[in-house]
């Protein structure tokens, strides 16, 4: 056949048959080379865990040996926050005012769960002065929830829920708190809040505000009376007393908790929390002092009511 002397309906089928050839080559090259190319990393690595696996492999002549065999495991930061939401969002509520027909009335603040038996730790000025108030969980359970009584003034208030008579005991799922030495400039800590349903806000610990105190210096037991009368020296201390964020004032109602990634809950967002445009919060050491005075104060009441 003479390529010259081709007809017009013989061209138009031969570019066909051309283009058609050259597509499949070219889907052919292409699948090949991305099957030779590494896997893409389609999301930021932020953390690897690694853990080592034991496994016990008998050996005829020398007994059993142990072979040690390292697995690194992935972990996404979005995966760390996202379960240490999810843990924590039904341990947060709503504490509102009680309207005169009984019903819940203006949201005043936020709190936290931090016993089984429903005890609520929140800022000191959510509280107005009224002794009860109404606890909307995040199931929409509303409760009625009365002042602890914590004495003198402390970092953070306390309430407890009222279980309804004629209902069974509920077990309520408390927050679990951080250890104050993990906080570290720069970690990234998220707050739950929301008016009327739970919102995010994220950021990172921007400072660690100290406050200088004085603490007295124990003395030996010397048995001298006039000793024993002189002052108890002090020295100065410096304590962690807020917690600065990055997280917009905006986007935090007073009472919201502050979280790390893992979960643990760090602070409590108060009134004083605001400078420039960041919140600030009340580090978890305060509030974790004041809960077990109260508890230990109301295990001492129990007892007494018992004799």
């Amino acid at each position: 056949m003479d390529i010259e002397r081709l007809t017009k309906m013989q061209i138009v089928l031969l570019t066909l048959l051309v283009s058609f050839v050259t597509s499949i080559a070219t889907g052919i090259v292409t699948v090949t080379l991305m099957d030779q190319a590494p896997p893409a990393i389609t999301q930021t690595i932020n953390r690897v865990v690694e853990r080592t696996v034991e496994k016990v492999v008998p050996d005829k002549s020398q007994g059993a040996n142990v072979i040690t065999k390292e697995v690194t495991v992935v972990v996404k930061e979005d995966d760390l926050i996202t379960d240490s939401i999810e843990k924590n969002s039904k341990s947060v509520v709503r504490i509102k005012k009680i309207n005169a027909d009984g019903t819940a009335g203006k949201l005043v603040g936020l709190g936290v769960i931090v016993s089984r038996d429903g005890m609520i730790a929140t800022d000191p000025s959510v509280i107005d002065g009224t002794e009860a108030y109404k606890i909307e969980t995040v199931s929409g359970e509303i409760f009625n929830a009365n002042v602890v009584d914590g004495g003198e003034e402390k970092p953070s208030v306390f309430l407890t829920i009222e279980i309804p008579e004629g209902e069974e005991e509920i077990v309520f799922s408390p927050v679990a708190f951080s250890n104050e030495s993990t906080f570290k400039l720069g970690q990234t800590v998220i707050s739950l809040t929301g008016e009327g349903r739970t919102d995010v806000a994220i950021g990172i610990i921007s400072g660690l505000i100290e406050d200088e105190i004085e603490v007295s210096i124990p003395e030996d037991e010397t048995g001298d009376e006039e000793a024993s009368q002189t002052e108890v020296p002090t020295e100065p201390v410096m304590i962690l007393s807020l917690i600065k964020t990055s997280i917009d004032e905006d986007d935090v109602i007073t009472g919201s908790p502050l979280i790390d990634m893992f979960g643990e809950v760090i602070g409590i967002s108060t009134t004083d929390s605001f400078i420039g445009k960041t919140a600030l919060f009340e580090p978890v050491l305060d509030i974790k002092s004041a809960l077990s005075d109260i508890q230990a104060s109301e295990k001492a009441g129990d007892e007494v009511s018992a004799e």
